[in-house]
């Protein structure tokens, strides 16, 4: 009967053995373990971004100043009125980026002549129309946070960004010699108002008082020429 004798190549199958059932496992261990830790440093340095910002709101209200760009070069200018909304802002408290999102209510349109009637009469005419505007901004304050700011009110703000429109409608207005002719126009109207309107809005603020700009994008108008919105507004904003 012969003995049994461990060869080179049983060295080699206990070896490989060894590496396959204990070194391969315990660097794969360590391997996740690593990227365990990388994805929880992850996590914390987002979660300390975000809680390093507090959340919060404010009032929107003041005069808005608009007109449309007429394809065809129509001359048209400013119609003054009101908008009106709320605001919820990250604020941030060591860096100068934040955000914000507004929901704003705004009576917006356009003044132009229209020529004459058959009796040489000036044909005035007005287009007055009603969004509900969601513009998502991102602010830049344009200097750092002091230990004397209480809030971001004393800090030049430049806010910029995206806006989506809502229309809800609106009115067609003529007024020949003082007489004025009303006609009421929903979005769901054949020919009438595009029920979304886009755009990009600037704004500057300091203090409470803001100054935004709004660059219609989108056709106001289901037919015709094309129109787009232009909004100049001055509000008052506060938040808390």
């Amino acid at each position: 009967m012969k003995s049994f004798r461990c060869d080179d190549m049983c060295h080699k199958n206990s070896a490989l053995f060894f590496k396959k059932s204990v070194i391969l496992p315990y660097q794969t261990k360590i391997s996740m373990n690593k990227r365990l830790v990388l994805f929880i440093a992850f996590m914390i340095a987002s979660l300390s971004s975000v809680m390093a910002q507090k959340l919060g709101g404010g009032l929107i209200l003041g005069p808005t100043f608009s007109t449309m760009k007429m394809s065809l070069n129509d001359t048209t200018t400013f119609r003054p009125d009101v908008c009106a909304g709320v605001r919820i802002a990250l604020i941030p408290k060591r860096s100068i980026i934040g955000a914000e999102v507004d929901v704003i209510y705004s009576r917006q349109g356009m003044n132009s002549k229209k020529g004459l009637d058959l009796e040489g009469n000036t044909i005035r005419h007005k287009e007055k129309s009603n969004y509900i505007n969601v513009p998502l901004l991102l602010n830049i304050y344009l200097r750092k946070w002091n230990e004397d700011d209480e809030d971001e009110s004393k800090i030049p703000r430049l806010r910029i960004g995206p806006q989506v429109g809502f229309c809800l409608g609106g009115s067609d207005v003529q007024i020949i010699k003082g007489k004025t002719n009303k006609q009421y126009i929903t979005p769901w109207e054949r020919g009438s108002f595009n029920r979304l309107d886009y755009g990009v809005t600037a704004a500057l603020s300091y203090w409470f008082i803001e100054v935004r700009y709004t660059f219609g994008m989108a056709n106001v108008f289901k037919e015709g020429e094309k129109s787009t919105n232009h909004v100049i507004s001055v509000t008052w904003s506060d938040i808390w």
